[in-house]
Protein backbone atom coordinates (compact mmCIF):
# COMPACT_ATOMS: atom_id res chain seq x y z
CA UNK A 1 0.00 0.00 0.00
CA UNK A 2 1.39 3.16 -0.77
CA UNK A 3 2.13 6.00 1.75
CA UNK A 4 -0.32 9.11 1.81
CA UNK A 5 2.54 11.35 0.79
CA UNK A 6 2.95 8.91 -2.34
CA UNK A 7 -0.46 7.95 -2.55
CA UNK A 8 -1.83 9.75 -6.52
CA UNK A 9 -5.08 12.24 -5.35
CA UNK A 10 -8.05 10.63 -6.90
CA UNK A 11 -9.61 12.77 -9.35
CA UNK A 12 -13.40 12.44 -8.38
CA UNK A 13 -15.55 11.48 -11.60
CA UNK A 14 -18.67 13.05 -10.66
CA UNK A 15 -20.34 15.17 -13.18
CA UNK A 16 -22.37 18.21 -12.60
CA UNK A 17 -26.19 17.84 -12.80
CA UNK A 18 -28.32 14.56 -14.24
CA UNK A 19 -30.14 14.20 -10.48
CA UNK A 20 -27.72 11.31 -9.13
CA UNK A 21 -27.18 10.78 -5.86
CA UNK A 22 -25.02 11.95 -3.54
CA UNK A 23 -23.88 8.09 -2.45
CA UNK A 24 -23.86 5.31 -4.72
CA UNK A 25 -26.09 2.67 -3.76
CA UNK A 26 -26.44 -0.78 -4.52
CA UNK A 27 -29.89 -0.10 -5.51
CA UNK A 28 -28.31 2.27 -7.86
CA UNK A 29 -26.18 0.43 -9.52
CA UNK A 30 -28.52 -2.23 -9.94
CA UNK A 31 -30.67 0.34 -11.80
CA UNK A 32 -28.28 1.60 -14.10
CA UNK A 33 -27.13 -1.72 -14.85
CA UNK A 34 -30.57 -2.41 -15.69
CA UNK A 35 -30.92 0.34 -18.04
CA UNK A 36 -27.88 -0.17 -19.68
CA UNK A 37 -29.25 -3.89 -20.03
CA UNK A 38 -32.21 -3.03 -21.78
CA UNK A 39 -30.88 -0.67 -24.03
CA UNK A 40 -28.29 -3.42 -25.12
CA UNK A 41 -31.02 -5.57 -25.56
CA UNK A 42 -33.01 -3.26 -27.80
CA UNK A 43 -30.01 -2.59 -29.45
CA UNK A 44 -29.32 -6.48 -30.64
CA UNK A 45 -33.11 -6.94 -31.06
CA UNK A 46 -33.09 -3.79 -33.94
CA UNK A 47 -29.87 -5.39 -35.26
CA UNK A 48 -31.66 -8.75 -35.69
CA UNK A 49 -34.48 -7.14 -37.75
CA UNK A 50 -31.45 -6.02 -39.92
CA UNK A 51 -30.12 -8.95 -40.24
CA UNK A 52 -26.66 -7.80 -38.38
CA UNK A 53 -25.10 -10.51 -36.74
CA UNK A 54 -22.69 -9.81 -33.49
CA UNK A 55 -19.61 -10.53 -34.22
CA UNK A 56 -17.71 -12.26 -31.49
CA UNK A 57 -14.42 -10.45 -30.96
CA UNK A 58 -10.57 -13.33 -31.13
CA UNK A 59 -9.75 -13.02 -27.56
CA UNK A 60 -6.51 -14.80 -25.64
CA UNK A 61 -7.98 -16.55 -22.80
CA UNK A 62 -4.56 -18.22 -21.66
CA UNK A 63 -2.97 -17.17 -18.67
CA UNK A 64 0.49 -17.02 -17.36
CA UNK A 65 1.44 -20.15 -15.73
CA UNK A 66 3.90 -20.18 -12.90
CA UNK A 67 5.62 -23.42 -11.22
CA UNK A 68 5.62 -24.72 -7.74
CA UNK A 69 8.63 -24.31 -6.14
CA UNK A 70 10.01 -26.91 -3.60
CA UNK A 71 11.29 -26.00 -0.33
CA UNK A 72 14.31 -28.18 -0.03
CA UNK A 73 14.74 -29.83 3.27
CA UNK A 74 16.37 -32.52 5.01
CA UNK A 75 14.82 -34.95 7.80
CA UNK A 76 11.34 -36.28 7.99
CA UNK A 77 8.20 -35.54 10.36
CA UNK A 78 8.12 -38.58 11.97
CA UNK A 79 5.62 -41.46 12.64
CA UNK A 80 2.24 -39.32 12.66
CA UNK A 81 -0.13 -39.15 10.11
CA UNK A 82 -0.14 -36.17 8.20
CA UNK A 83 -2.28 -34.54 5.12
CA UNK A 84 -0.63 -32.61 2.14
CA UNK A 85 -2.90 -29.02 1.67
CA UNK A 86 -2.64 -26.72 -1.00
CA UNK A 87 -3.95 -23.38 0.46
CA UNK A 88 -4.26 -20.01 -1.92
CA UNK A 89 -5.10 -16.38 -1.21
CA UNK A 90 -6.26 -14.37 -4.32
CA UNK A 91 -8.14 -10.71 -4.92
CA UNK A 92 -9.98 -11.97 -7.75
CA UNK A 93 -10.52 -7.86 -8.43
CA UNK A 94 -13.92 -7.20 -7.58
CA UNK A 95 -15.99 -6.50 -11.43
CA UNK A 96 -17.90 -3.36 -9.02
CA UNK A 97 -15.06 -1.96 -8.67
CA UNK A 98 -13.46 -1.61 -12.23
CA UNK A 99 -13.51 1.92 -14.14
CA UNK A 100 -12.50 2.18 -17.50
CA UNK A 101 -10.87 5.41 -16.84
CA UNK A 102 -8.45 3.57 -13.97
CA UNK A 103 -7.68 0.78 -16.44
CA UNK A 104 -7.25 3.33 -19.60
CA UNK A 105 -4.82 0.44 -21.48
CA UNK A 106 -6.68 -2.91 -20.61
CA UNK A 107 -8.91 -3.03 -23.22
CA UNK A 108 -11.08 -6.27 -23.08
CA UNK A 109 -9.18 -7.93 -20.63
CA UNK A 110 -11.33 -5.68 -18.05
CA UNK A 111 -14.88 -7.36 -19.39
CA UNK A 112 -16.34 -10.16 -17.02
CA UNK A 113 -17.00 -12.36 -19.76
CA UNK A 114 -13.18 -12.80 -21.02
CA UNK A 115 -11.89 -12.20 -17.30
CA UNK A 116 -14.29 -14.82 -15.95
CA UNK A 117 -12.32 -17.85 -18.29
CA UNK A 118 -9.40 -16.86 -17.54
CA UNK A 119 -9.75 -17.00 -13.81
CA UNK A 120 -11.51 -19.77 -14.15
CA UNK A 121 -8.93 -21.89 -15.77
CA UNK A 122 -6.25 -20.45 -13.45
CA UNK A 123 -8.19 -21.80 -10.19
CA UNK A 124 -7.83 -24.91 -12.22
CA UNK A 125 -4.60 -25.00 -13.22
CA UNK A 126 -3.31 -24.35 -9.52
CA UNK A 127 -5.41 -26.83 -8.26
CA UNK A 128 -5.97 -25.78 -4.49
CA UNK A 129 -7.48 -27.67 -1.62
CA UNK A 130 -8.72 -24.24 0.22
CA UNK A 131 -8.80 -20.82 -1.66
CA UNK A 132 -9.35 -17.78 0.11
CA UNK A 133 -10.69 -15.27 -2.33
CA UNK A 134 -11.16 -11.08 -1.71
CA UNK A 135 -13.55 -9.01 -3.93
CA UNK A 136 -15.49 -11.73 -4.70
CA UNK A 137 -18.49 -9.89 -6.82
CA UNK A 138 -22.04 -10.89 -5.54
CA UNK A 139 -23.45 -10.38 -8.80
CA UNK A 140 -21.61 -13.54 -9.92
CA UNK A 141 -21.55 -15.57 -6.82
CA UNK A 142 -25.15 -17.78 -8.27
CA UNK A 143 -23.94 -17.09 -12.00
CA UNK A 144 -20.68 -18.15 -12.06
CA UNK A 145 -18.51 -19.16 -8.28
CA UNK A 146 -21.37 -20.99 -6.96
CA UNK A 147 -21.68 -23.00 -10.26
CA UNK A 148 -18.57 -23.19 -11.38
CA UNK A 149 -16.38 -24.41 -7.74
CA UNK A 150 -19.45 -26.67 -6.94
CA UNK A 151 -18.56 -28.59 -10.04
CA UNK A 152 -14.78 -28.69 -9.23
CA UNK A 153 -15.89 -30.19 -6.29
CA UNK A 154 -15.51 -27.17 -3.83
CA UNK A 155 -17.82 -26.47 -0.80
CA UNK A 156 -18.00 -22.90 -0.30
CA UNK A 157 -18.63 -19.94 2.44
CA UNK A 158 -19.64 -16.56 1.57
CA UNK A 159 -19.54 -13.25 3.51
CA UNK A 160 -19.78 -9.30 2.47
CA UNK A 161 -19.70 -6.42 4.46
CA UNK A 162 -22.17 -4.57 5.24
CA UNK A 163 -24.05 -2.95 2.04
CA UNK A 164 -20.98 -3.99 0.06
CA UNK A 165 -21.46 -5.49 -3.50
CA UNK A 166 -18.06 -7.90 -2.96
CA UNK A 167 -16.88 -10.02 -0.39
CA UNK A 168 -15.10 -13.43 0.74
CA UNK A 169 -14.92 -16.33 -0.30
CA UNK A 170 -13.51 -19.38 1.03
CA UNK A 171 -13.52 -22.47 -0.86
CA UNK A 172 -12.21 -26.09 0.12
CA UNK A 173 -12.17 -29.28 -1.18
CA UNK A 174 -15.09 -31.45 -0.13
CA UNK A 175 -12.95 -34.45 -0.41
CA UNK A 176 -10.20 -33.18 1.75
CA UNK A 177 -12.33 -31.88 4.68
CA UNK A 178 -15.81 -30.73 6.26
CA UNK A 179 -16.59 -27.49 7.69
CA UNK A 180 -16.88 -27.85 11.75
CA UNK A 181 -17.32 -24.30 12.42
CA UNK A 182 -17.17 -20.57 11.03
CA UNK A 183 -17.70 -17.50 12.41
CA UNK A 184 -17.44 -13.52 10.82
CA UNK A 185 -15.10 -10.66 12.19
CA UNK A 186 -17.16 -7.30 11.67
CA UNK A 187 -14.10 -4.60 12.20
CA UNK A 188 -16.48 -1.33 12.76
CA UNK A 189 -17.91 -3.50 15.97
CA UNK A 190 -15.01 -5.14 17.28
CA UNK A 191 -12.94 -2.79 19.76
CA UNK A 192 -10.84 -5.30 20.40
CA UNK A 193 -11.55 -5.25 24.19
CA UNK A 194 -11.54 -8.54 25.95
CA UNK A 195 -13.15 -8.08 29.39
CA UNK A 196 -11.19 -11.10 31.29
CA UNK A 197 -8.05 -8.79 30.50
CA UNK A 198 -8.02 -6.34 33.40
CA UNK A 199 -5.25 -4.39 32.18
CA UNK A 200 -7.13 -4.37 28.46
CA UNK A 201 -8.39 -1.04 26.77
CA UNK A 202 -11.26 -0.99 23.86
CA UNK A 203 -10.02 0.22 20.88
CA UNK A 204 -11.97 2.81 19.19
CA UNK A 205 -12.20 2.34 14.73
CA UNK A 206 -11.06 5.43 12.97
CA UNK A 207 -13.60 5.54 10.82
CA UNK A 208 -16.50 3.31 9.08
CA UNK A 209 -15.08 0.95 6.68
CA UNK A 210 -17.04 -1.97 6.68
CA UNK A 211 -14.30 -4.83 6.19
CA UNK A 212 -14.92 -8.10 7.71
CA UNK A 213 -13.01 -11.08 7.82
CA UNK A 214 -13.93 -14.67 7.58
CA UNK A 215 -12.97 -17.92 9.85
CA UNK A 216 -13.43 -20.97 9.31
CA UNK A 217 -13.07 -24.50 10.87
CA UNK A 218 -12.36 -27.00 8.87
CA UNK A 219 -11.97 -31.14 9.71
CA UNK A 220 -9.86 -33.88 7.75
CA UNK A 221 -11.80 -36.39 6.17
CA UNK A 222 -10.66 -39.98 7.93
CA UNK A 223 -10.90 -41.45 11.61
CA UNK A 224 -7.67 -39.23 12.85
CA UNK A 225 -9.20 -35.88 14.46
CA UNK A 226 -6.97 -33.47 12.58
CA UNK A 227 -8.12 -30.12 10.92
CA UNK A 228 -7.19 -26.61 10.25
CA UNK A 229 -8.50 -23.37 11.15
CA UNK A 230 -8.58 -21.06 7.74
CA UNK A 231 -9.31 -17.09 7.78
CA UNK A 232 -8.95 -14.85 5.34
CA UNK A 233 -9.57 -11.17 5.26
CA UNK A 234 -9.67 -7.72 3.29
CA UNK A 235 -8.08 -4.80 5.34
CA UNK A 236 -8.88 -0.88 5.49
CA UNK A 237 -7.82 -0.13 1.69
CA UNK A 238 -7.65 3.72 2.53
CA UNK A 239 -4.02 5.60 1.59
CA UNK A 240 -4.04 6.85 5.14
CA UNK A 241 -5.53 3.87 6.61
CA UNK A 242 -2.46 2.26 8.20
CA UNK A 243 -3.57 3.19 11.95
CA UNK A 244 -7.57 1.76 10.88
CA UNK A 245 -5.23 -1.27 9.46
CA UNK A 246 -2.91 -1.87 12.47
CA UNK A 247 -5.78 -1.85 14.54
CA UNK A 248 -8.20 -4.42 12.34
CA UNK A 249 -5.16 -6.78 11.87
CA UNK A 250 -4.76 -7.17 16.01
CA UNK A 251 -8.73 -7.61 16.16
CA UNK A 252 -8.54 -10.13 13.36
CA UNK A 253 -5.79 -12.51 15.62
CA UNK A 254 -7.44 -11.65 18.50
CA UNK A 255 -10.93 -13.27 17.26
CA UNK A 256 -8.88 -16.22 15.18
CA UNK A 257 -6.91 -17.06 18.25
CA UNK A 258 -10.08 -17.23 19.71
CA UNK A 259 -12.38 -18.96 17.75
CA UNK A 260 -9.14 -21.57 17.28
CA UNK A 261 -9.53 -22.28 21.33
CA UNK A 262 -12.76 -23.30 21.09
CA UNK A 263 -12.40 -26.24 18.58
CA UNK A 264 -11.01 -27.72 21.58
CA UNK A 265 -7.75 -29.35 19.40
CA UNK A 266 -3.92 -27.77 18.63
CA UNK A 267 -5.68 -27.34 15.06
CA UNK A 268 -2.98 -24.78 13.05
CA UNK A 269 -4.56 -21.21 12.03
CA UNK A 270 -3.53 -19.84 8.70
CA UNK A 271 -4.63 -16.53 7.77
CA UNK A 272 -4.58 -15.19 4.02
CA UNK A 273 -5.75 -11.98 1.93
CA UNK A 274 -5.25 -8.65 0.98
CA UNK A 275 -3.85 -6.96 3.48
CA UNK A 276 -3.40 -3.64 2.05
CA UNK A 277 -0.33 -3.25 3.96
CA UNK A 278 3.60 -3.86 2.64
CA UNK A 279 6.23 -5.96 4.79
CA UNK A 280 7.77 -2.68 5.88
CA UNK A 281 4.77 -1.36 7.41
CA UNK A 282 3.33 -1.45 11.00
CA UNK A 283 0.39 -3.73 9.80
CA UNK A 284 2.35 -6.51 8.73
CA UNK A 285 5.29 -5.88 11.23
CA UNK A 286 3.32 -5.64 14.58
CA UNK A 287 1.55 -9.10 13.27
CA UNK A 288 4.93 -10.90 12.31
CA UNK A 289 7.66 -8.77 15.24
CA UNK A 290 5.42 -7.47 17.68
CA UNK A 291 6.69 -4.96 19.96
CA UNK A 292 9.61 -5.16 18.06
CA UNK A 293 7.73 -2.38 15.50
CA UNK A 294 8.27 -0.06 18.56
CA UNK A 295 11.70 0.83 17.45
CA UNK A 296 11.13 0.87 13.44
CA UNK A 297 11.13 4.52 12.39
CA UNK A 298 9.61 4.20 9.46
CA UNK A 299 6.81 2.35 10.47
CA UNK A 300 5.94 4.65 13.25
CA UNK A 301 6.55 7.84 11.54
CA UNK A 302 3.44 6.70 8.96
CA UNK A 303 1.54 5.34 11.68
CA UNK A 304 1.53 8.93 13.39
CA UNK A 305 0.64 9.98 9.91
CA UNK A 306 -2.01 8.12 9.44
CA UNK A 307 -3.31 8.78 13.42
CA UNK A 308 -3.61 12.12 12.96
CA UNK A 309 -5.51 11.60 9.49
CA UNK A 310 -8.96 13.62 9.86
CA UNK A 311 -11.77 11.61 7.95
CA UNK A 312 -14.07 13.73 6.22
CA UNK A 313 -17.58 12.66 5.53
CA UNK A 314 -17.98 9.64 3.55
CA UNK A 315 -14.11 9.35 3.01
CA UNK A 316 -13.45 6.27 4.03
CA UNK A 317 -16.97 4.57 2.72
CA UNK A 318 -17.61 3.50 -0.75
CA UNK A 319 -19.48 4.51 -3.44
CA UNK A 320 -17.98 8.92 -3.88
CA UNK A 321 -18.10 8.53 -7.67
CA UNK A 322 -20.92 8.02 -10.23
CA UNK A 323 -21.55 4.87 -12.35
CA UNK A 324 -19.49 5.79 -15.56
CA UNK A 325 -21.47 4.27 -18.15
CA UNK A 326 -19.32 1.94 -20.87
CA UNK A 327 -21.35 1.56 -23.97
CA UNK A 328 -20.66 -1.99 -25.51
CA UNK A 329 -18.84 -3.41 -22.15
CA UNK A 330 -20.36 -6.42 -21.05
CA UNK A 331 -19.95 -5.71 -17.71
CA UNK A 332 -20.42 -2.39 -16.54
CA UNK A 333 -18.16 -0.33 -14.70
CA UNK A 334 -19.18 0.72 -11.29
CA UNK A 335 -17.90 2.25 -7.86
CA UNK A 336 -14.10 2.17 -7.62
CA UNK A 337 -14.14 1.99 -3.95
CA UNK A 338 -11.26 0.55 -1.43
CA UNK A 339 -8.98 0.12 -4.37
CA UNK A 340 -5.97 2.18 -3.19
CA UNK A 341 -4.11 1.11 -6.62
CA UNK A 342 -6.62 2.34 -8.49
CA UNK A 343 -7.24 5.94 -6.87
CA UNK A 344 -5.26 7.72 -10.39
CA UNK A 345 -5.92 6.57 -13.43
CA UNK A 346 -2.94 9.28 -14.70
CA UNK A 347 -0.68 9.10 -12.11
CA UNK A 348 3.14 7.56 -12.90
CA UNK A 349 3.63 4.27 -11.71
CA UNK A 350 4.85 3.90 -7.96
CA UNK A 351 8.29 2.79 -7.01
CA UNK A 352 8.65 -1.00 -6.37
CA UNK A 353 11.19 -0.20 -3.82
CA UNK A 354 10.38 0.27 0.30
CA UNK A 355 8.93 4.00 0.76
CA UNK A 356 11.72 6.12 2.08
CA UNK A 357 11.34 7.37 5.35
CA UNK A 358 11.03 11.70 6.03
CA UNK A 359 14.45 11.97 5.61
CA UNK A 360 15.30 9.87 2.40
CA UNK A 361 16.48 6.79 4.21
CA UNK A 362 15.36 3.44 4.07
CA UNK A 363 13.70 2.15 6.89
CA UNK A 364 16.11 1.52 9.79
CA UNK A 365 15.90 -0.20 13.38
CA UNK A 366 16.06 2.99 16.00
CA UNK A 367 17.78 3.12 19.04
CA UNK A 368 15.76 4.76 21.87
CA UNK A 369 16.15 7.85 21.42
CA UNK A 370 15.58 8.00 17.74
CA UNK A 371 11.65 6.66 18.41
CA UNK A 372 9.75 8.84 16.71
CA UNK A 373 6.02 8.60 18.83
CA UNK A 374 7.27 9.76 23.36
CA UNK A 375 4.94 8.49 25.60
CA UNK A 376 2.90 11.86 25.98
CA UNK A 377 2.07 10.79 21.92
CA UNK A 378 0.76 7.30 23.41
CA UNK A 379 -1.09 8.29 26.17
CA UNK A 380 -4.70 7.22 26.67
CA UNK A 381 -7.28 7.75 24.58
CA UNK A 382 -8.15 11.20 24.22
CA UNK A 383 -11.21 12.97 22.97
CA UNK A 384 -13.22 9.46 21.87
CA UNK A 385 -10.17 8.86 19.79
CA UNK A 386 -7.61 5.58 20.34
CA UNK A 387 -3.61 6.24 20.32
CA UNK A 388 -0.70 4.71 18.90
CA UNK A 389 0.03 2.81 22.07
CA UNK A 390 -3.55 1.46 22.52
CA UNK A 391 -2.86 -0.02 18.97
CA UNK A 392 0.81 -2.08 20.52
CA UNK A 393 -0.59 -2.46 23.41
CA UNK A 394 -3.51 -4.74 22.08
CA UNK A 395 -1.15 -6.85 19.62
CA UNK A 396 0.51 -7.40 22.81
CA UNK A 397 -2.25 -8.70 24.44
CA UNK A 398 -2.86 -11.43 21.58
CA UNK A 399 0.36 -13.21 22.79
CA UNK A 400 0.92 -14.54 19.49
CA UNK A 401 3.22 -13.81 16.68
CA UNK A 402 2.16 -14.44 12.92
CA UNK A 403 4.84 -16.29 10.35
CA UNK A 404 4.77 -15.67 6.75
CA UNK A 405 5.18 -18.48 4.76
CA UNK A 406 6.72 -16.49 2.01
CA UNK A 407 8.93 -14.11 4.13
CA UNK A 408 10.01 -17.79 5.55
CA UNK A 409 10.87 -20.05 2.78
CA UNK A 410 10.68 -17.54 -0.41
CA UNK A 411 14.72 -17.02 -0.11
CA UNK A 412 15.29 -20.24 -0.29
CA UNK A 413 13.46 -20.71 -3.76
CA UNK A 414 13.95 -18.06 -5.57
CA UNK A 415 16.43 -15.40 -3.68
CA UNK A 416 16.67 -13.26 -6.54
CA UNK A 417 12.75 -11.94 -5.91
CA UNK A 418 13.74 -11.97 -2.09
CA UNK A 419 15.03 -9.39 0.21
CA UNK A 420 15.52 -10.13 3.27
CA UNK A 421 16.94 -6.22 4.62
CA UNK A 422 14.28 -4.66 3.12
CA UNK A 423 10.76 -7.15 2.55
CA UNK A 424 11.50 -9.87 4.97
CA UNK A 425 12.01 -11.79 2.70
CA UNK A 426 9.28 -11.56 1.05
CA UNK A 427 9.04 -11.40 -3.10
CA UNK A 428 8.43 -7.90 -4.49
CA UNK A 429 4.78 -7.97 -5.55
CA UNK A 430 1.67 -9.29 -5.66
CA UNK A 431 -0.39 -6.48 -6.92
CA UNK A 432 0.89 -5.12 -10.28
CA UNK A 433 -1.76 -2.23 -11.26
CA UNK A 434 -1.33 0.53 -13.70
CA UNK A 435 -0.88 3.01 -11.19
CA UNK A 436 1.00 1.17 -8.23
CA UNK A 437 2.73 -1.95 -7.48
CA UNK A 438 3.61 -3.83 -4.80
CA UNK A 439 3.06 -6.64 -2.07
CA UNK A 440 -0.42 -6.68 -0.54
CA UNK A 441 -0.79 -10.42 -0.38
CA UNK A 442 0.39 -12.80 2.26
CA UNK A 443 -0.44 -16.45 3.82
CA UNK A 444 0.34 -16.45 7.51
CA UNK A 445 0.33 -19.01 9.69
CA UNK A 446 -0.12 -18.30 13.90
CA UNK A 447 2.79 -19.15 16.52
CA UNK A 448 1.79 -19.34 19.60
CA UNK A 449 5.23 -18.14 22.21
CA UNK A 450 5.43 -22.12 23.57
CA UNK A 451 4.47 -23.64 20.46
CA UNK A 452 7.51 -22.93 18.62
CA UNK A 453 9.65 -24.74 15.78
CA UNK A 454 13.15 -25.10 16.95
CA UNK A 455 15.45 -27.52 15.90
CA UNK A 456 12.94 -29.75 14.36
CA UNK A 457 13.61 -32.73 12.00
CA UNK A 458 12.57 -31.06 9.12
CA UNK A 459 13.92 -27.46 8.39
CA UNK A 460 10.87 -26.73 6.30
CA UNK A 461 8.60 -26.55 9.44
CA UNK A 462 7.24 -23.03 10.31
CA UNK A 463 5.75 -23.89 13.08
CA UNK A 464 5.29 -27.04 15.43
CA UNK A 465 3.31 -29.93 13.24
CA UNK A 466 3.01 -27.57 10.12
CA UNK A 467 5.63 -27.83 6.99
CA UNK A 468 5.94 -25.66 3.71
CA UNK A 469 6.77 -28.25 0.98
CA UNK A 470 6.04 -25.92 -2.26
CA UNK A 471 5.71 -22.12 -2.83
CA UNK A 472 3.79 -20.86 -6.27
CA UNK A 473 6.27 -18.72 -8.04
CA UNK A 474 6.42 -15.14 -8.42
CA UNK A 475 7.38 -13.14 -11.23
CA UNK A 476 10.05 -10.42 -10.81
CA UNK A 477 9.40 -6.66 -12.37
CA UNK A 478 11.17 -7.12 -15.34
CA UNK A 479 9.28 -10.31 -16.20
CA UNK A 480 6.31 -8.13 -16.45
CA UNK A 481 7.27 -6.87 -20.34
CA UNK A 482 7.05 -3.54 -21.33
CA UNK A 483 4.81 -0.39 -20.55
CA UNK A 484 1.98 -0.46 -20.75
CA UNK A 485 1.59 -3.67 -18.55
CA UNK A 486 -0.88 -2.87 -15.68
CA UNK A 487 -3.09 -5.95 -14.92
CA UNK A 488 -6.10 -7.83 -15.76
CA UNK A 489 -4.17 -8.36 -19.16
CA UNK A 490 -5.34 -10.27 -22.70
CA UNK A 491 -3.24 -14.06 -22.47
CA UNK A 492 -1.67 -12.61 -18.98
CA UNK A 493 -3.62 -12.50 -15.67
CA UNK A 494 -7.24 -12.10 -14.72
CA UNK A 495 -6.89 -9.37 -11.82
CA UNK A 496 -4.42 -6.79 -10.74
CA UNK A 497 -3.37 -9.25 -7.68
CA UNK A 498 -1.71 -12.23 -8.56
CA UNK A 499 -2.57 -15.39 -6.29
CA UNK A 500 -0.51 -17.02 -3.63
CA UNK A 501 -0.48 -20.49 -3.13
CA UNK A 502 1.68 -22.48 -0.14
CA UNK A 503 1.63 -26.41 -0.16
CA UNK A 504 1.78 -27.33 3.55
CA UNK A 505 2.15 -30.34 5.67
CA UNK A 506 -0.05 -30.56 8.80
CA UNK A 507 0.34 -33.23 10.84
CA UNK A 508 -2.55 -34.72 12.79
Amino acid sequence: MPEPDTMPKKESSRKKGGGRPDFVTPEYIAAQREKREQAKAEKARRNAELGILPEEPAFNTNFRKRPMLAVCGKGGIGSGAFVDVKIMTYNVLGQALIRRKLFPTNGDALKWRWRSKMLLSELKYYNADIMCLQEVDLAHMDTFYVPELKQLGYDLLYIRGDGKNHGLLICWRISMCSLVKSESVVYDNDNGYDPADVDAKPTVPQARTRNVASLAALKFNGPDEGGLIIGTTHLFWHPHGTFERTRQAAVLVRNAKKFASQIDRKWPVFLAGDFNSLPFDSPYLCLTKGKETRNTVHAYEILRSSWDHEYKKKEADEGEDEVEEDEGDEESTDWPEERPELAAAQAPVAELSPSTAADGQVPKAASPAETVVDSSQQAAVSGGKSTIEDIMELHDNNNVLLRSLYGAFYRYVHPENSDVELRNGEPAFSNWAFTWRGLLDYIFVMEYPDRRACDSADKREIVPGVSVLELLRLPQPEEMGEEPSGQPREGQYPSDHLCLVAKVRVVQ
